[in-house]
């Protein structure tokens, strides 16, 4: 059972940036997953997840204008680039096998993940996490841990004892500066929809 979008949803944080990437190249970004209508998407299958600098309009409530009716390029002062979470979405499923029905593991998703670069694994028993650079870095021990969300945050020297001004001497934000971050639980989630959909049939 391949993952398709619909699903992958549930699990994306609900205030990070998303950029949803076309197999021809053509993207769609949105502020926030709320952002995207229900079914939308809804029954195109994950081909990957990773991290990208997008363009968005400084002003979030209307779109850029163009130059004129001959050039439809965007004004770079109508724009800013801001990282975003990146779902690539294809027809047609990766032969991917997967390993749990109703729920994902980490070992479902770890092939969809971007090669690199910087991930923070968080445990959500006790709120511990650890980071690796590179997705080959991260152990086989969290393969059968339950995924409990994905998103993103500031990347930083974890010896820096002074985060926020280290973080305020940057001229600007990108998805270079940022770490993906995948939650995991001993326990799966039961506010999935596929989840729910399993008890009821059982």
């Amino acid at each position: 059972m391949a993952i398709q979008f619909k699903e992958i949803r549930q699990y994306l944080a609900r205030n990070v940036r998303l950029s949803i990437c076309f197999e021809d190249g053509y993207y769609h970004d949105y502020l926030m997953i709320s952002d995207i209508p229900a079914e939308k998407y809804k029954d195109l299958y994950v081909y990957g997840i990773g991290m990208i600098d997008v363009e968005f309009s400084k002003d979030i409530y209307t779109s850029p204008q163009n130059l004129d009716d001959t050039n439809s390029s965007i004004k770079i002062k109508e724009c800013t680039f801001e990282p975003a979470i990146e779902i690539v979405l294809h027809k047609i499923p990766r032969d991917i096998e997967r390993k749990a029905e109703g729920l994902l593991l980490f070992k479902d998703i770890k092939p969809y993940l971007q090669i690199g670069r910087n991930f923070a694994v968080v445990n959500r028993e006790d709120w511990s996490y650890r980071l690796y650079e590179w997705k080959r870095d991260i152990p086989d021990e969290y393969n059968d841990k339950f995924v409990f969300g994905i998103g993103m945050e500031d990347n930083f020297d974890e010896n820096d004892k002074d985060i926020i001004k280290a973080l305020e001497k940057r001229g600007y934000d990108s998805c270079m500066n940022k770490r993906m971050v995948i939650v995991l639980s001993d326990t799966g989630r039961t506010d999935i929809e596929n989840v729910r959909g399993a008890i009821c049939r059982n």
